[in-house]
């Protein structure tokens, strides 16, 4: 399952209907799409909008690129004005402040939040919730009092968590009955509260050309950050359904200091890139595969359907993954 980039994130959508309302007359050119920044292009007839939307915090280094990519459009449509746009949650006092001088605008993230969905504090992507999403995942029929017995969650929370997922029609019930109703309902809730990118911490490629010989550099040699480091998203997955990891990127999670010697260790060259992401829960549940740290099953479904449509159909097989090795358990 090789990673593709392909941009599909409902904040990135809002953004992107925001700009239309704005500019209806304009055509729209998405030009890249690298983790957790879009780049796309309005085009008027006498002046160019560079648009960057950065699901994370921007600093002075999107700054700098952004002002990179500005001077490559002003070549290609020489004779008109380019102008640039930033759209992020927030923005470090330094790069607004590099911005406002360079006459850009800056623009806070629209929240994306899906339509119907309820405002209760109740997070379905919080691990106590997501025990008793996954317990309906293998389940196809269950009650909410046999999901809190075998979840350990208390009935309550667990009749909570329940009522939301069927507000927003990812869940339905039918007499004492909970089964799940639309996995992309449930998916959408999810990349709108949980979205993965935003735990990306660092980035790099290794001196190591080959998946497997990078993993087993960093499982049998390093015992100090096993227990601070696991695969996860594609990796997980492609470890689960197939037994090695492809596609040319492996995703970790592990915690900063974890990252900087998975990053020391694998050393940097042109080989096998790394994505790590920062643990934002407990990493419980850890499996093993040839020896090679991956988290459970339940974490990688909740980690894809983080990455929104780019990553819903691998979730998807994963979800079909899941019930199957639980059925035969």
């Amino acid at each position: 399952m090789s990673l593709k980039n392909q941009p599909g994130n409902p904040k990135v959508q809002a953004v992107i209907d925001l700009l239309r309302k704005e500019h209806p007359s304009a055509s729209i050119e998405t030009v890249s799409y690298d983790g957790d920044t879009y780049e796309l292009i309005i085009e008027h007839e006498t002046i160019v909008y560079f648009v960057g939307i950065k699901l994370t915090r921007a600093n002075m280094q999107t700054a700098a690129k952004l002002s990179l990519y500005a001077k490559t459009i002003g070549q290609r449509f020489q004779g008109k004005k380019v102008a640039i746009k930033l759209f992020a949650p927030a923005i470090t006092t330094d790069a607004k402040a590099a911005l406002i001088k360079a006459g850009w605008t800056f623009q806070k993230l629209p929240t994306g939040k899906p339509r119907g969905a309820p405002s209760d504090a109740v997070k379905i992507t919080s691990p106590g919730s997501w025990k008793v999403v996954c317990y309906f995942l293998r389940n196809e029929e269950a009650t909410m009092n046999k999901a809190s017995v075998d979840t350990g969650v208390s009935y309550p929370w667990a009749r909570a968590v329940i009522k939301k997922l069927v507000e927003i029609g990812a869940f339905k019930e039918e007499g004492r009955k909970v089964s799940l109703a639309s996995l992309d309902r449930l998916f959408e809730y999810v990349v709108w509260e949980r979205p993965i990118n935003s735990l990306r911490s660092l980035e790099f490629c290794s001196a190591y050309e080959d998946e497997q010989e990078a993993l087993h550099e960093l499982y049998s040699n390093v015992s100090g950050i096993i227990p601070s480091s696991a695969c996860a998203l594609f990796t997980a997955s492609d470890l689960y359904l197939e037994g090695v990891a492809s596609g040319g990127c492996i995703q970790l999670y592990a915690d900063e200091n974890a990252a900087l010697v998975v990053k020391s260790l694998l050393g940097e060259g042109c080989g096998v890139s790394f994505q790590i992401y920062s643990p934002d829960r407990e990493m419980e549940d850890i499996h093993l595969i040839n020896d090679i740290r991956v988290v459970s099953p339940e974490q990688t479904i909740l980690d894809l359907a983080g990455l929104g449509p780019y990553g819903a159909a691998s979730a998807k097989v994963i979800v079909d993954y899941y019930r199957k090795i639980s059925r035969q358990n």
